[in-house]
């Protein structure tokens, strides 16, 4: 135990708070009115009961639960003051951001005044709204108008993007549509510097290709990027270099501090010896930094790595010889202070692993004279220290790993630092002044070059999709880290191995699934069997660009590394087909060549076949004149269980149904979403289902499911579950029985009320 002690001596309390603030902060956004976090609390309460030490953790970890609170019930807990849906609030509103100019704009409102109640900026909810007025609106205007108002909810599927947390983050609260035609609109004062400073940037590099990569390193916005931009860049291991982070920050620092030590020099300014020159040049730097900070509009990763920057400074000037580590736990612990809910995003975590990883490999290399050969090796062993470090949280967040990735930021970085930053400041500060076009195409022509060859690499060699691991394993790959490179007791390093492992041998796996996803009004279905998917229906598609297959299905594939060997649309309503021309152009138009051979707009094959000993039934009609009652019917068999996907068929073609075929079902896909033109009690009868499952929108204009639809599969004391209440249902089989899991269960925080 006396050894054990030894390798904690008494670090600054501070250091223990801070610790323990950390601690606290994300056991309690993650896991608060959870047995985890009661299990953590009860931990950290017997740890300070034996070591001293941990009585400023436990400090810590209080100060961050009144932290969280405090900030909650400022920020985020705003509520409507009338609950109607009808009700029209009287409001001012300040436009934030001009989501599309298109009629009727979609835009980003700050709610300044509501129901006659003023709010005070600072802490004023924010909302994204429908404006479908005669006047278009900018950027900074202020508008009086009737508002309709409801709280922010959007659909809720498992390991896709959640767009509730997303606006969470971003302080949107309510969600609604202008009701007024005439705005008298208060245009704001002339544009800002930063929008003027962006409006430059755009102009100075029209005329380059790479344009768009030039305006996200000067600017940190990525609007000018293309979705193929950002695939590009992430499949070759690069789009860390398009968020102003750490090495941003830090290039610019080093380029104003190396700048003026230069200039200082160059015009051999005399000083009194009692004035500090480093202190003078990273003031410079510093102050560089910040503006740099400043036009990327405090964006959040800058903002972070700005922090960063400042507390390493600080303690530098302060502190002799401070340890490194600390300035990253004091960066940590600002950057929760300004808002313990950053922890929910997963930039905090890419950023100060990085850093404390280059940090730490650093103080590992040996003391060598400098050159060529050794700065290259410490690259190679930099880069490859953070490749392994940040892959556990990479294959959460991404569902793979970039192959050249390792390799091609060795070329990058250096290459960024040394040349492609230095001369964008350059240009960017010369072209002020003077017109340098061709300067810039030339600069453009090289670099586009460069990027060519990288994008010439095979897809197979870029980009490895990896099934999204368990969160369990993510923290037990960076406790192993922490034990094996921090503890005395390395082969104490086993132990989270060890529990992965138990977890992946022992915890029960199903024999297939089936997922149905909260698609809003609409349907769409997977069969799930030995990393092999069936899909049937691909939910709807709005204004032929905006798809859920985009937004759901393609991520929910990538997420689980799934190869999909056969697609269904049931029948030719938007809300069905939508979304399978985006599946087809996505690369999976082979996958409906089973069942439809002669075009996706043509009705299935009626067949049987089998899917992974799943026995597959498709039951197909033309009789009818309405393309609901001629919806291809699925039923899907095993030894288990048997699953019914009914498509939008009405009462006339249930009756046909089981008058010709035997349909009966342990599960059951509501018809047409729950109707009542559907779901005849002969067809209940007959299918006798345990488990129903509604597919409908949140407060959808038809009201799906019907009451009556509902009361007539409680008579039969099925157990229902709807989408718009529960989000993504997931049926999963086993060989005793079958499980149904929702994602709103699954995956809600006590902070977002679904």
């Amino acid at each position: 135990m006396n050894r054990f002690l030894r390798h904690f001596k008494q670090p600054f309390t501070s250091v223990w708070i801070s610790l323990g603030f950390v601690i606290g902060c994300i056991s309690t956004v993650f896991y608060y009115q959870t047995l985890e976090f009661t299990v953590i609390t009860i931990s950290v309460l017997i740890a300070s009961a034996y070591f001293k030490p941990f009585l400023n953790v436990l400090l810590g970890f209080i100060l961050a639960i009144c932290c969280i609170v405090v900030h909650f019930y400022l920020f985020y807990s705003y509520k409507l003051p009338n609950v109607e849906n009808n009700y029209a609030y009287p409001a001012t509103i300040y436009v934030d951001e001009v989501i599309s100019a298109k009629q009727p704009q979609y835009i980003k409102a700050t709610l300044l005044k509501l129901n006659g109640d003023e709010i005070h900026k600072f802490k004023a909810p924010k909302a994204m709204l429908s404006v479908d007025s005669e006047q278009l609106i900018k950027h900074g205007d202020t508008f009086d108008a009737a508002i309709a108002l409801k709280e922010f909810r959007t659909i809720k599927n498992i390991n896709v993007f959640d767009n509730n947390v997303h606006a969470f983050k971003k302080r949107i609260l309510f969600k609604g549509k202008v009701l007024n035609k005439q705005l008298s609109i208060l245009h704001g004062a002339s544009p800002s510097i930063i929008i003027k400073y962006r409006e430059f940037l755009k102009r100075t590099f029209q005329k380059t290709s790479l344009n768009w990569l030039y305006y996200a390193l000067l600017s940190g916005d990525k609007s000018l990027m293309s979705f193929e931009n950002k695939q590009t860049m992430q499949s070759l291991g690069l789009s860390h270099l398009l968020a102003i982070s750490g090495l941003h920050i830090g290039l610019i620092f080093s380029c104003f501090y190396l700048l003026c030590k230069y200039t200082v020099y160059i015009l051999k300014v005399r000083v009194a010896q009692s004035i500090n020159l480093t202190f003078f040049y990273s003031f410079t730097g510093w102050l560089a930094a910040f503006i740099y900070v400043y036009l990327s509009d405090f964006l959040l990763s800058a903002t972070r790595a700005f922090i960063m920057l400042t507390c390493a400074w600080v303690l530098y000037f302060v502190a002799k010889q401070p340890l490194r580590w600390r300035s990253i736990l004091y960066a940590l612990v600002a950057v929760l202070l300004i808002n313990p809910f950053n922890v929910l995003n997963p930039g905090l975590y890419f950023s100060f692993i990085a850093v404390a990883i280059i940090y730490l490999v650093i103080k590992r290399l040996p003391k060598t004279k400098y050159n060529w050969l050794s700065v290259l090796l410490a690259l190679c062993i930099i880069q490859v220290a953070l490749f392994i470090a940040l892959m556990p949280i990479t294959l959460i967040y991404f569902s793979g790993v970039s192959i050249v990735g390792l390799i091609i930021n060795l070329v990058a970085i250096p290459l960024l630092s040394v040349v492609i930053m230095p001369c964008l400041l350059l240009i960017t500060i010369i072209s002020t002044v003077v017109d340098i076009t061709p300067v810039i195409v030339l600069f453009d022509n090289m670099l586009r070059i460069l990027l060519d060859y990288m994008d010439a690499i095979p897809w197979q060699y870029r980009w490895l999709d990896i099934a999204k691991p368990r969160t369990l394993y993510l923290i037990a790959a960076y406790i192993f880290i922490l034990i094996a490179w921090f503890s005395p007791f390395k082969r104490l390093a086993i132990i989270p191995l060890c529990v992965a492992l138990v977890d992946y041998m022992f915890l029960p796996k199903p024999l297939w699934q089936l997922h149905v996803f909260d698609v809003g009004h609409g349907l769409m279905t997977l069969l799930e069997k030995d990393n092999q998917a069936l899909v049937y229906d691909f939910g709807p598609s709005y204004f032929n660009r905006f798809s859920r297959t985009y937004s759901v299905l393609i991520p929910y594939l990538k997420a689980h590394n799934l190869t999909v060997s056969d697609s269904i649309i049931s029948h030719q309503d938007n809300d069905h087909a939508g979304g399978a021309a985006h599946f087809i152009k996505a690369g999976f138009g082979d996958s409906f060549k089973r069942f439809h051979p002669h075009g996706i707009t043509t009705r299935c094959n009626s067949l049987d076949y089998n899917f992974n000993d799943l026995h597959i039934s498709s039951f197909s009609s033309d009789k009818y004149d309405n393309e609901n009652d001629n919806s291809c019917v699925l039923l899907v068999k095993s030894p288990q269980l048997t699953m019914l996907l009914t498509g939008d068929i009405s009462k006339a073609r249930e009756l046909s149904l089981i008058k010709t075929h035997s349909l009966q079902a342990d599960v059951v896909l509501s018809p047409h979403h729950g109707s009542d033109t559907s779901s005849s009690m002969e067809f209940i009868d007959h299918v006798n289902p345990h488990t129903v499952i509604h597919s409908t929108a949140f407060e959808g204009q038809w009201q799906f499911p019907s009451e009556s639809v509902v009361s007539r599969y409680k008579a039969i004391n099925a157990k229902q579950y709807v989408t718009a209440r529960d989000g993504q249902i997931t049926v999963s089989i086993y060989k005793d029985g079958f499980e149904v899991t929702t994602a709103r269960k699954h995956e809600s925080y006590w902070f977002i009320e679904d």
